[in-house]
């Protein structure tokens, strides 16, 4: 199987991302426990859907319109992600010592998928630029 459209390999890579987002514990707390998203079980089933319909868009290229409105439904999401995230960091701040790394890949994400949309949207330009030539 080859990628050949660049917007498959971003939405992988954000998919990729996000799961390891899910995997990873969040932050160390004080009483030398792990803060994970097990813990939050609404917060870990809308980052499972973001991922889920991201390995979804990536079969969907043949139609592009559907693919750019999963995508940008991943996108929403993902920002409704990124505040759930920060309401759980401003509520557990006092008890935690050390943020890990995970924290930022929520955004890292949204910066991907937001390449990904863009490498749809060009596609659709050239699309139709094909067409006029006809």
């Amino acid at each position: 199987m080859v990628i050949q459209r660049w917007q498959s390999l971003y939405l992988l890579i954000a998919s990729l991302f996000i799961g390891l987002f899910c995997y990873m514990p969040m932050a160390s707390l004080v009483d030398n426990s792990e803060l994970s998203m097990c813990q939050f079980p609404i917060y870990l089933t809308l980052n499972v859907l973001i991922g889920i319909l991201l390995l979804i868009s990536i079969f969907l290229y043949k139609n592009l319109a559907r693919q750019k409105t999963v995508v940008k439904i991943c996108m929403m999401l993902n920002v409704a992600s990124i505040i759930t995230g920060m309401l759980i960091m401003y509520n557990m701040w006092s008890e935690v010592i050390e943020w890990n790394g995970p924290v930022l890949l929520v955004v890292a994400v949204l910066a991907i998928t937001l390449g990904a949309y863009r490498h749809i949207v060009a596609d659709e330009r050239l699309l139709k630029s094909y067409d006029r030539i006809r």
